[in-house]
C-alpha cells in the first residue's frame, strides 16, 4: 500500500480508520480479576461496566488499502456466510 500525505494534512491511497490499542496479558489480567459493576445508560438499558481500564502499552495505525475498503467481498473471507447468519439471528 501506498499513501501520500500533504502538507494541509490530506492524504491518498489508504483509508485510515485510528489507532488500535495493545495490551499486555497482565494488564487484561487484572482487569478480569477486577469485575464488573453495573451502570445505567438509559432508564431501560442497564449494562456491565469492567472496573478497571487496562493501560495499553503502545498503539498501531489501522489502514486499509482502498480495494479491501471498497470491494470487500472480492478478497476471501475466513467468516463463513452461515456464521454470520447465527449472529444475526434474534433470542
Amino acid at each position: 500500500m501506498h499513501v501520500v500525505f500533504y502538507k494541509n494534512r490530506r492524504y491518498r491511497g489508504g483509508h485510515y480508520f485510528g489507532k488500535v490499542p495493545l495490551y499486555s496479558k497482565s494488564e487484561l489480567a487484572k482487569m478480569n480479576r477486577s469485575g464488573t459493576h453495573t451502570s445505567r445508560i438509559t432508564s431501560t438499558w442497564m449494562i456491565d461496566v469492567c472496573n478497571y481500564d487496562p493501560k495499553p502499552y503502545a498503539h498501531f495505525e489501522y489502514w486499509e488499502c482502498p480495494d479491501c475498503y471498497w470491494h470487500p467481498k472480492l478478497k476471501s473471507s475466513q467468516i463463513q456466510p452461515s456464521t454470520i447468519k447465527a449472529t444475526l439471528k434474534k433470542k
